[in-house]
């Protein structure tokens, strides 16, 4: 729960008090994150068994209500937005459903997700940064300072001998992807001049490390340079989201 209320602090801060009833879709993310806050902390209370279909209907509709909702006006008035939002949302669900499937749970403590979360916030801000909107440059990468904190004390846990301190499982692993995901996407909505490749890179980073990468892809490496070796793999579709976002500004 407090992962998408902290983010919704965040970006109170960095914005000002939402209007209510709100008017504009920068005004409606605030409480689309709330709620997420509220849907994850019953998530978290009730024990349930998550099948990929059921996986994949619930990312449907944790990002199509929140699309229809806040951008419904944009979308109808920009074809292009529309198209690059409808991919994202694919990613987000083929996502889902893969890693429903092919994931076990003992393999969460070998994922460098945690990283990946990090990778994709900070695209996430340099693409909002060149795509022309400093709101969600901002709140990205609060949302990446977040994730780098939760990534320092689990690497200082790891170093005295914590194996497991980077599992990120279960429903603190989709609270932590929904929100960083939904930076994603506010800014495909709001960003005027965002890449689409780019942020189309940023998104694929959420699902390329948990599904091709773990601890074993780095074991020849020393104990302590394994989770910077996993973060550096994570973050390869990161950095190509950055690069070309860059050479995409056209200032």
């Amino acid at each position: 729960m407090l992962v998408p209320v902290f983010a919704a602090v965040i970006l109170v801060g960095i914005e000002g008090l939402p209007a209510f009833p709100p008017v504009r879709a920068a005004h409606k993310l605030p409480y689309v994150l709330l709620a997420g806050g509220l849907v994850f902390a019953i998530l978290s209370w009730r024990a349930l068994r998550v099948t990929p279909f059921v996986a994949a209907l619930g990312s449907a509709v944790a990002v199509g209500l929140p699309v229809w909702w806040m951008g419904r006006n944009v979308l109808a008035n920009n074809s292009q937005k529309a198209i690059v939002v409808v991919i994202l949302a694919v990613i987000a669900i083929a996502g889902t459903f893969l890693a429903a499937k092919l994931r076990r749970p003992h393999q969460e403590s070998e994922s460098p997700f945690a990283q990946a979360i990090f990778a994709t916030s900070l695209a996430g801000a340099l693409v909002a940064i060149f795509g022309g909107y400093m709101g969600m440059a901002m709140f990205n990468g609060a949302l990446a300072a977040f994730a780098g904190g939760y990534l320092l004390v689990a690497y200082i846990a790891y170093l005295r001998g914590n194996g497991p301190a980077f599992a990120l499982g279960g429903v603190a692993a989709w609270a932590f992807a929904w929100v960083a995901f939904m930076g994603i996407l506010a800014t495909a909505l709001l960003a005027p001049q965002a890449s689409t490749p780019a942020l189309l890179l940023a998104a694929l980073t959420l699902g390329v490390p948990l599904l091709t990468l773990d601890f074993a892809t780095v074991r020849g490496a020393p104990r302590a340079l394994r989770p910077l070796l996993l973060g550096a793999l994570a973050a390869i579709p990161a950095l190509a989201a950055i690069l070309v976002a860059w050479s995409q500004y056209p200032g």
